[in-house]
């Protein structure tokens, strides 16, 4: 009997000892051929499927620079044109500005800081491979992509398949802003009986982006219902040909006008309205002599861009759509105020876009509006983020207005690198109005109550910065 047990004993410590042995393994790293030495004290390891590494290879090995920020435990990771921001937990990083979901979030352990590295590598443009059988991670320096030569690049510029992809279309203030792939030279006519005002846009096509963030009508049209001009009533869009290309643009007309259109930076197609009494119809967001103080309030997230997922199955991107909404709604009623809104509707806009918009209209501040997200249900409350230190002033007087009447949590004002808030020339801040994979928050953020209390709070928090 002593004999069985002691064979069964073997038999377990048999079949137990290669997993051991695999979780205490240090896997190996590898840059072009050659290994990189770890601290004994800080190795990399197997977390889930992931190898995590601690960032001191990053920035010393890899030569990256990299910024570690203990009160937020955000790490930014730079080389040249290229950047990863990521937060230690947070299962969502940017590259170059643009949200990524993480397989695996950085961690700290035992005071160490551990990114994932071939989520790191990959972004900074490294060739990453993986060895089961040796427990090793390759690193390979991405050969220089070959220059095209002039005769491709005129081969290429008569593809018509080049056509310029239409990205995003926003109406505010009775100006339509269009973004584009590629440069565009619209169409202008005019018809009656109802007045209409119509764009075209020869060569252009919808993007694939922007078609799938749209809610189009059986008819392969969508819409933008105006609220705020008295001008015009409803911005229509549809392909209007296929051969040649044509995105035909509607505007739907209270009363008759004109059109003229001008071309921003960064193939950005603008679009004012004059009314035909003479009287511009039109109030673009520019700097007037009525001092009128320019206001962007940007709901974040849109299209296939859901943002976090709350626990009962809502989208972040609505959350922030109706807070938005009703905080341009407030803004709309202050004659001091001209209010920009990136978004109206479910569309898609890239972190750039968003900056873009602010810039061509010489915003006085950017609020970008959020709901956050963390791996667990535990964490909660409300925080207020901003990159430059110019901003801080605005991310204290928001914060300061809207804890008393949000109820939740406090966790603070950060400084936190953030496209939009990095980007931006004017005073910017962004917005955590709640954690939505908090069971708590979530319930409350639901709610039109506490959505309508937040939109006052932001926009009292507007007015005593701008002391107006």
């Amino acid at each position: 009997m002593k004999k069985w047990s002691a064979a069964v004993v073997i038999f377990l410590f048999m079949c137990l000892f290669p997993i051991a042995a695999q979780a205490g393994v240090v896997p190996s790293i590898v840059l072009d051929g050659v290994t990189i030495e770890q601290r004994s004290g800080a190795p990399a390891e197997n977390v889930g499927n992931a190898v995590l590494v601690p960032i001191r290879i990053v920035s010393e090995n890899l030569g990256y620079q990299v910024k570690w920020e203990k009160e937020t435990k955000s790490v930014l990771v730079q080389k040249g044109s290229r950047s990863i921001a990521m937060t230690a937990g947070r299962d969502t990083a940017t590259v170059n500005g643009r949200p990524v979901e993480l397989d695996s979030p950085p961690l700290v352990k035992q005071g160490t800081t551990l990114v994932p590295l071939r989520f790191v590598g990959e972004g900074m443009g490294l060739e990453v491979g993986w060895d089961n059988g040796t427990k090793t991670v390759s690193l390979r320096t991405a050969p220089p992509v070959a220059e095209q030569d002039e005769e491709d690049e005129a081969t290429t510029t008569l593809s018509p398949s080049l056509n310029a992809e239409l990205q995003s279309i926003n109406f505010s203030s009775n100006r339509l802003m269009i973004t584009t792939s590629g440069e565009v030279k619209p169409k202008l006519s005019t018809l009656g009986a109802p007045d209409r005002i119509i764009v075209d846009m020869p060569e252009t096509t919808f993007s694939e982006s922007f078609i799938q963030g749209q809610d189009f009508s059986s008819d392969g049209s969508g819409s933008i219902v105006v609220t705020d001009s008295t001008v015009v009533s409803k911005v229509r869009y549809a392909m209007f040909s296929h051969s040649p290309s044509t995105v035909r643009i509607v505007f739907d007309l209270k009363q008759s006008a004109t059109a003229k259109w001008s071309l921003g930076d960064n193939h950005v197609l603008l679009v004012d309205l004059t009314a035909s009494n003479g009287e511009s119809a039109s109030q673009p967001a520019l700097p007037t002599d009525d001092g009128k103080k320019i206001v962007i309030i940007d709901p974040g997230h849109g299209g296939r861009q859901s943002g976090a997922v709350s626990i009962s199955g809502k989208y972040e991107k609505d959350f922030n759509l109706a807070v938005g909404l009703k905080v341009q709604a407030l803004l709309q009623k202050h004659e001091d105020i001209q209010t920009v809104i990136t978004r109206q509707d479910d569309t898609e806009l890239s972190l750039q876009q968003r900056v873009e918009m602010a810039e061509l209209n010489q915003a006085d501040l950017f609020i970008s509006i959020h709901g956050n997200k963390f791996t667990t249900p535990d964490p909660n409350g409300i925080e207020t983020l901003y990159s430059r230190i110019e901003s801080k002033t605005l991310a204290d007087v928001l914060h300061t207005h809207i804890m008393p009447v949000a109820g939740l949590k406090d966790r603070g004002v950060k400084m936190v690198s953030l496209h939009v808030t990095r980007e931006t020339s004017m005073p910017a801040v962004l917005l955590e109005l709640g954690f939505m994979s908090n069971p708590t928050d979530e319930a409350l953020m639901l709610t039109e109550d506490y959505q309508e209390r937040c939109a006052e709070a932001i926009v009292d928090g507007i007015i005593e910065f701008l002391g107006l």
